[in-house]
Protein backbone atom coordinates (compact mmCIF):
# COMPACT_ATOMS: atom_id res chain seq x y z
CA UNK A 1 0.00 0.00 0.00
CA UNK A 2 1.72 3.50 -1.30
CA UNK A 3 0.94 6.69 0.95
CA UNK A 4 -1.00 7.97 -1.79
CA UNK A 5 -3.92 5.38 -0.59
CA UNK A 6 -2.96 5.73 2.89
CA UNK A 7 -4.03 9.39 2.50
CA UNK A 8 -7.25 8.73 0.49
CA UNK A 9 -8.44 5.99 3.16
CA UNK A 10 -7.86 9.19 6.02
CA UNK A 11 -9.74 11.32 4.06
CA UNK A 12 -12.33 8.60 4.26
CA UNK A 13 -12.14 8.16 7.98
CA UNK A 14 -12.35 11.68 8.22
CA UNK A 15 -16.20 12.36 6.85
CA UNK A 16 -17.24 9.22 8.94
CA UNK A 17 -17.51 8.83 12.56
CA UNK A 18 -15.50 5.92 12.16
CA UNK A 19 -12.36 6.46 14.96
CA UNK A 20 -10.15 3.40 13.79
CA UNK A 21 -10.45 1.66 10.86
CA UNK A 22 -7.52 -1.52 9.89
CA UNK A 23 -6.77 -2.57 6.69
CA UNK A 24 -4.64 -5.66 5.07
CA UNK A 25 -3.61 -5.70 1.92
CA UNK A 26 -1.00 -8.45 0.09
CA UNK A 27 0.98 -8.94 3.63
CA UNK A 28 0.53 -5.37 5.24
CA UNK A 29 -1.21 -3.91 7.54
CA UNK A 30 -2.02 -0.26 8.01
CA UNK A 31 -4.27 0.74 10.81
CA UNK A 32 -5.39 4.43 11.25
CA UNK A 33 -7.16 5.67 14.54
CA UNK A 34 -8.34 9.08 15.61
CA UNK A 35 -6.67 10.81 18.43
CA UNK A 36 -9.75 10.62 20.30
CA UNK A 37 -9.85 10.49 23.98
CA UNK A 38 -11.26 8.15 25.93
CA UNK A 39 -13.68 8.90 28.54
CA UNK A 40 -14.20 7.33 31.63
CA UNK A 41 -17.23 7.56 33.92
CA UNK A 42 -16.02 7.96 37.90
CA UNK A 43 -17.80 7.77 40.91
CA UNK A 44 -18.36 10.68 43.19
CA UNK A 45 -16.20 10.83 45.85
CA UNK A 46 -18.13 8.92 49.05
CA UNK A 47 -17.12 10.60 52.62
CA UNK A 48 -16.73 9.06 55.53
CA UNK A 49 -17.53 11.45 58.59
CA UNK A 50 -16.17 9.82 61.97
CA UNK A 51 -17.80 10.53 64.52
CA UNK A 52 -17.08 14.20 66.74
CA UNK A 53 -14.78 13.47 69.44
CA UNK A 54 -14.68 15.50 72.47
CA UNK A 55 -11.52 16.99 74.16
CA UNK A 56 -11.15 18.97 77.43
CA UNK A 57 -9.16 22.19 77.50
CA UNK A 58 -5.92 21.72 79.53
CA UNK A 59 -4.49 24.32 81.08
CA UNK A 60 -1.32 25.58 79.14
CA UNK A 61 1.89 24.73 80.68
CA UNK A 62 0.30 21.34 81.87
CA UNK A 63 1.83 18.12 81.47
CA UNK A 64 0.24 15.71 83.08
CA UNK A 65 -2.13 13.35 82.30
CA UNK A 66 -4.58 13.87 79.23
CA UNK A 67 -7.98 15.07 80.47
CA UNK A 68 -10.98 12.10 80.40
CA UNK A 69 -13.16 13.21 77.44
CA UNK A 70 -16.77 14.46 79.24
CA UNK A 71 -19.14 11.05 78.74
CA UNK A 72 -21.63 11.08 76.49
CA UNK A 73 -25.56 11.68 77.25
CA UNK A 74 -27.42 7.88 76.33
CA UNK A 75 -31.09 7.14 76.82
CA UNK A 76 -30.53 4.33 79.41
CA UNK A 77 -27.27 4.84 82.14
CA UNK A 78 -25.72 1.75 82.84
CA UNK A 79 -27.43 1.15 85.69
CA UNK A 80 -31.08 1.61 84.28
CA UNK A 81 -29.28 -1.74 82.44
CA UNK A 82 -29.00 -3.81 85.13
CA UNK A 83 -26.64 -6.94 84.30
CA UNK A 84 -27.83 -6.63 80.89
CA UNK A 85 -25.32 -7.92 78.21
CA UNK A 86 -24.73 -5.05 75.14
CA UNK A 87 -24.88 -6.71 71.86
CA UNK A 88 -23.18 -4.68 69.27
CA UNK A 89 -22.86 -4.68 65.32
CA UNK A 90 -19.76 -5.95 64.19
CA UNK A 91 -19.94 -4.21 60.75
CA UNK A 92 -21.36 -0.66 59.07
CA UNK A 93 -24.26 -1.55 57.13
CA UNK A 94 -28.38 -1.61 57.65
CA UNK A 95 -30.35 -3.54 60.36
CA UNK A 96 -32.96 -5.77 59.56
CA UNK A 97 -35.16 -7.91 62.33
CA UNK A 98 -36.82 -10.24 59.74
CA UNK A 99 -35.44 -11.85 57.16
CA UNK A 100 -37.29 -10.48 54.46
CA UNK A 101 -40.11 -7.61 54.76
CA UNK A 102 -43.39 -9.46 55.01
CA UNK A 103 -41.85 -12.31 57.79
CA UNK A 104 -41.87 -12.38 61.64
CA UNK A 105 -38.92 -10.34 63.23
CA UNK A 106 -36.04 -13.37 64.58
CA UNK A 107 -36.82 -12.09 67.99
CA UNK A 108 -39.09 -9.49 70.13
CA UNK A 109 -38.93 -7.93 73.01
CA UNK A 110 -39.15 -10.08 76.29
CA UNK A 111 -38.67 -13.48 74.32
CA UNK A 112 -36.09 -15.84 75.69
CA UNK A 113 -33.17 -16.24 73.70
CA UNK A 114 -30.26 -19.11 73.31
CA UNK A 115 -26.70 -18.78 72.74
CA UNK A 116 -26.29 -18.88 68.59
CA UNK A 117 -29.84 -17.79 67.88
CA UNK A 118 -29.95 -14.83 65.22
CA UNK A 119 -31.21 -12.12 66.29
CA UNK A 120 -31.35 -10.01 63.54
CA UNK A 121 -29.45 -9.20 59.76
CA UNK A 122 -27.21 -6.76 58.77
CA UNK A 123 -26.91 -6.06 55.30
CA UNK A 124 -23.23 -4.81 54.22
CA UNK A 125 -22.30 -4.52 50.93
CA UNK A 126 -25.56 -6.75 49.39
CA UNK A 127 -24.50 -9.47 51.95
CA UNK A 128 -26.79 -10.72 54.25
CA UNK A 129 -24.64 -11.79 57.35
CA UNK A 130 -27.13 -12.97 60.73
CA UNK A 131 -25.85 -11.97 63.81
CA UNK A 132 -26.29 -14.64 66.53
CA UNK A 133 -26.77 -14.24 70.40
CA UNK A 134 -23.46 -14.85 72.18
CA UNK A 135 -25.48 -15.17 75.32
CA UNK A 136 -28.83 -17.28 76.11
CA UNK A 137 -31.18 -15.02 78.38
CA UNK A 138 -33.95 -12.80 77.74
CA UNK A 139 -34.24 -9.88 75.22
CA UNK A 140 -34.63 -6.96 77.44
CA UNK A 141 -34.79 -4.31 74.45
CA UNK A 142 -34.25 -3.64 70.69
CA UNK A 143 -31.94 -0.30 70.28
CA UNK A 144 -31.85 -0.02 66.68
CA UNK A 145 -35.22 0.79 64.41
CA UNK A 146 -35.51 -1.92 61.47
CA UNK A 147 -34.09 -0.88 58.35
CA UNK A 148 -31.71 1.66 59.86
CA UNK A 149 -28.37 1.96 58.81
CA UNK A 150 -25.67 1.09 61.64
CA UNK A 151 -22.23 1.50 62.71
CA UNK A 152 -19.25 -0.63 63.73
CA UNK A 153 -19.65 -1.31 67.29
CA UNK A 154 -23.00 0.16 68.09
CA UNK A 155 -25.07 -1.22 69.97
CA UNK A 156 -28.06 -3.21 68.90
CA UNK A 157 -29.89 -5.47 71.81
CA UNK A 158 -29.72 -5.57 75.69
CA UNK A 159 -29.74 -9.29 76.66
CA UNK A 160 -30.15 -10.26 80.54
CA UNK A 161 -27.96 -13.42 80.99
CA UNK A 162 -30.08 -16.18 82.89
Amino acid sequence: MDLKEIRQLIKMLDDTDVSEIEVCQEGSTVRISRGIQPTYMTAPPQHYMAPPQHYMAQAPGYHGAPAAAPALATAETSSDRGNAVVVTSPMVGTFYKSPSPDAAAFVKEGEMVEKGQVLCIIEAMKLMNEIESEHSGRLVKILVDNASPVEFGEELFLIEPV
